[in-house]
């Protein structure tokens, strides 16, 4: 069983989409959480239409909606969803199977569709084979997630890349995709968006794509 954490900021264009995918995994043993974090558009109803564990805070920092989801995940196995993605089949299946084996953390795969998009996946694909790179998965044991600390909330962005450097157990590579928006991709490029990830530590320009 696993608890799907989606924090959510101003997602109305995407988040009914997202939800929907999950309804449409093979794996039927979840539940959903969905944080709201500092909207100010439909994102909260939109979210009330697929679960009742609906969470809100004043604040967009992201690393404080997915910890807050954490803590109220009711199952030991916990995945973290950005709210633009889309699982593909086999997702969830594959994560139980992964999780159910031992202290694992880790990724899936990322397509898209286009020439950038697949320019930007296949590099990000072949370097998360070997090391963490998140395409808007994430999963990880609940034991070992509050053991690492969860998520660090004095980081809005960079999170990720720091609770890997903390996270207990060994990482893992989901065999399954995920279709995450290419709005980043539109608007930065792709070799903008490449170098941003791996070489720019302070992370302070990224804004909001909406």
């Amino acid at each position: 069983m696993i608890s799907i954490i989606i924090p959510a900021y101003n997602e109305e264009k995407y988040l009914a989409n997202t939800l929907e995918s999950i309804k449409k995994q093979d794996f039927k043993h979840y539940e959903i959480i969905v944080v709201c974090n500092g909207c100010t558009d439909k994102t909260f109803s939109i979210a009330k239409k697929f679960t009742s564990k609906v969470f809100e805070l004043k604040e967009k920092n992201v690393s404080r909606a997915k910890n807050l989801g954490a803590s109220n995940a009711k199952y030991k196995k916990l995945v973290f969803l950005d709210a633009d993605t889309i699982m593909y089949l086999g997702l969830l299946k594959g994560t139980d199977e992964l999780l159910s084996k031992g202290r694992f953390f880790g990724a899936c795969k990322g397509k898209g569709k286009g020439l950038k998009n697949k320019i930007y996946f296949g590099f990000k694909n072949l370097v998360n084979k070997f090391r963490p790179w998140s395409h808007g998965f994430v999963f990880c044991d609940k034991k070992s997630f509050f053991e690492a600390g969860c998520f660090n909330e004095n980081l809005t962005r960079g999170e990720l890349r720091d609770f890997f450097n903390r996270a207990e157990g060994r990482y893992k590579r989901v065999n399954a995709y995920v279709e995450t928006s290419d709005r980043r991709i539109k608007n930065w490029g792709v070799f903008k968006l490449i170098k941003y990830w791996l070489f720019d530590k302070n992370k302070k320009d990224y804004d909001a794509v909406r």
